[in-house]
């Protein structure tokens, strides 16, 4: 998605007191600053950096881009590790890594086998909007240019706006990112929300999994979402499960 594209939704006059910002993060290929896109908190501005950093945060593997060992000076056991060679993670096993994940292809919708399911799907996403969720969670976004044509001036369904909210006191982490605030999170997309429970064998949700399931991650919602909150909290009961039904689909 262009920065012109995520700068422009920043500026959006929204309902409710929603404002939305872009964060701006350090590229290390180009070398300059950069508009965020991938992490909690948009602290990522591209594909390629995200991955070499969760290699080099996550697993200890370094990468072109992170040629440095993740290790702190109290951390003698990790100064001392054998290393897998510098970098461990060659330039074109990283190409091998951002091609695979950049053509990997979302979940499909799963709308439902009858036609019952289906409009009550349809019911539960009229409910989604209404209660003001897509001001955030934007259904569809479009493509600049890109590497592969495949993937260039796409329409797509990511249910996110991929912009800063201050999601308020309660879900804060004190943590500043860049120009991301402690309390300020980046819009989690929905696509495959519907087979997250399926493939990580639960439903905590949320940053830190503190949300047990779809209700509750909603009703911690604050900050910018709280009038979205409050409008789920007043639906009766039948109108939350056809909202998750809805969530499930994706």
């Amino acid at each position: 998605v262009p920065a012109a594209t995520l700068r422009q939704m920043a500026r959006e006059a929204k309902p409710d007191g929603v404002k939305g910002a872009v964060n701006q993060v350090w590229q290390v290929t180009a070398g300059k600053a950069a508009a965020g896109r991938f992490g909690l908190k948009a602290n990522m501005p591209d594909l390629a950096q995200q991955i070499a950093g969760a290699m080099v945060g996550d697993l200890g593997i370094t990468s072109p881009l992170f040629p440095a060992e993740n290790c702190t000076r109290r951390q003698e056991a990790c100064r001392i590790a054998v290393s897998g060679g510098s970098p461990e993670l060659s330039a074109a096993q990283l190409q091998d890594l951002l091609t695979y994940l950049s053509l990997l292809a979302p979940p499909p919708r799963r709308e439902g086998e009858t036609e019952g399911q289906r409009q009550t799907v349809q019911r539960g996403q009229a409910r989604f909007a209404a209660a003001g969720c897509t001001v955030c969670h934007r259904p569809t976004l479009e493509t600049g240019d890109a590497p592969w044509p495949a993937l260039a001036r796409q329409t797509f369904h990511p249910y996110t706006d991929l912009l800063l909210h201050d999601m308020g006191e309660g879900l804060a982490d004190g943590r500043p990112d860049y120009r991301a605030s402690g309390r300020q999170w980046r819009t989690a997309p929905l696509w495959g929300l519907g087979r997250y429970a399926e493939i990580n064998e639960h439903e905590q949700l949320l940053h830190d999994g503190r949300a047990r399931n779809l209700n509750e991650a909603i009703l911690w919602h604050g900050g910018e979402a709280r009038n979205a909150r409050e409008r789920f909290r007043r639906l009766p009961r039948e109108a939350r499960e056809e909202l998750f039904a809805f969530l499930r689909s994706l």
